[in-house]
């Protein structure tokens, strides 16, 4: 199945693409955010791993993905076929928390089985392991907290805060964003009720609020997306929590957080990578040719009258 386009999203990977500008940087963008902001990466070992996928199956979904999308440009909108895909070097067969919830549920014979009280307990404490554990995705250089779990790249925070399955809309919370401190409250649904608050404290450091928003995933979370007023790192996001080993932060920066010179630089660096695998001259040699074409035909040149012939200057970039 063809995904319906999104302009929302369209617009964001074309301001990716916009700023690399080269395809495969596009794609190590995109791979780059998998490996940091999700468990995409992360290999099952046993169906008892809440986090990650199975032996093989992150390449799968691609190999899905990359033939779906072939066979449409040629003329064959249809599901790649099972043949076309390389099978996993190992399985794991995994069980989503609603298949077991059927397994214990499911009558057998004409016997309908009542699960036990230990078994419902145990479910219990294994959708909230897979809740924890999926939660992990987005501590990219940050934490889990008892209420929260929070990410940072060198110039913003993202704090999630968990929010009751019923909570569907933004009216429903009161979110407060301030320069050193935040909190999130859900309003009371009957008068004369005191609001709930879901997390309050002070931040780490001062942020720009200006710069600053959050939004609501349905029954999930609120995410607060926090731009820092001082580029640097965290190691907690509200005081008073545990904070984290300032070794274990990724310090590296994604072509998104560099400023346009430093974009610019590593753009060339690539380019004159590139035309030297291939043998052909760099960016600086490039200019230099055009300076000597110049040159080459003016009053008072050995050569004017001729045509450039680039074999017979000898150019050092150092």
């Amino acid at each position: 199945m063809v995904s319906k386009p999104d302009p929302e999203i369209d617009a964001r990977l074309s301001e990716i693409l916009q700023n690399v500008k080269q395809i495969d940087l596009f794609m190590d963008a995109i791979f780059s955010f998998l490996y940091r902001r999700t468990d995409f990466y992360h290999i099952m070992t046993s169906k008892t791993d809440a986090m990650g996928l199975p032996p093989g199956a992150a390449r799968r979904l691609i190999m899905q993905t990359y033939l779906k999308y072939e066979q449409l440009k040629h003329g064959v909108p249809t599901e790649p076929s099972e043949t076309d895909i390389p099978e996993p070097l190992n399985t794991v067969e995994v069980e989503t928390s609603q298949q077991q919830n059927e397994a214990i549920q499911q009558p057998k014979g004409k016997e309908h089985l009542k699960p036990s009280k230990s078994n419902i307990q145990q479910n219990e404490t294994k959708q909230k392991t897979i809740s924890s554990a999926l939660s992990q995705a987005d501590t990219f250089n940050g934490a889990m907290c008892d209420t929260y779990w929070w990410s940072q790249s060198i110039k913003d925070v993202d704090i999630k805060v968990a929010v009751p399955h019923h909570v569907r809309k933004a009216k429903q919370l009161d979110v407060n964003i301030q320069a050193s401190s935040i909190k999130v409250t859900l309003k009371p649904t009957e008068p004369n009720k005191t609001p709930e608050v879901l997390v309050e404290g002070k931040l780490k450091s001062q942020i720009r609020t200006d710069e600053s928003m959050w939004s609501l995933i349905p029954g999930e979370c609120v995410q607060l997306n926090l731009e820092k007023r001082i580029e640097t790192w965290w190691h907690a996001a509200l005081q008073g929590e545990a904070e984290i080993d300032p070794k274990s932060i990724n310090n590296s920066q994604s072509m998104n957080e560099l400023d346009e010179d430093d974009k610019q630089g590593f753009r060339q660096a690539m380019f004159d990578f590139e035309q030297k695998q291939q043998g052909k001259p760099t960016s600086k040699e490039l200019s230099a040719h055009e300076m000597l074409k110049k040159a080459w035909d003016v009053e008072g040149s050995p050569f004017k009258g001729q045509m450039y012939d680039p074999s017979v200057v000898n150019i050092s970039t150092g």
